[in-house]
């Protein structure tokens, strides 16, 4: 019998999200804090509108639960627009992309 593999772990996600100015992004990530896995989180608002405020949410945990997560998010009216990085596997991962460099000719 072959062995099963074990799912690999989330350890961070990046995530592009649309939410409603209340709550604030203090009480939104307390409250989304508490998501299963979650062990640090920074929040940042790129963009607000009349009746809403773009977020950018990276998380950070030793085995985070994405449909725990978006779970989260959608109970305050909020929706993710797209997931922009994960990272997965036995350790947290480092690696940061380089800046694009560009040449004229």
């Amino acid at each position: 019998m072959a062995d099963k593999k074990k799912n690999p772990a989330v350890k961070m996600l990046v995530l592009d999200v649309l939410k409603p100015h209340k709550p604030n992004i203090v009480e939104f990530g307390k409250a989304l804090s508490t998501a299963n896995g979650i062990g640090n989180m920074d929040i940042t608002v790129y963009t607000v509108d009349e009746k809403t405020e773009s977020v950018k949410i990276i998380i950070e945990g030793d085995s985070l639960d994405f449909e725990v997560i978006k779970k989260s998010i959608e109970e305050f009216g909020a929706v993710i627009h797209s997931v922009d990085k994960i990272c997965i596997g036995k350790t947290f991962c480092a690696y940061h992309l380089p800046e694009a460099i560009h040449k004229t000719i």
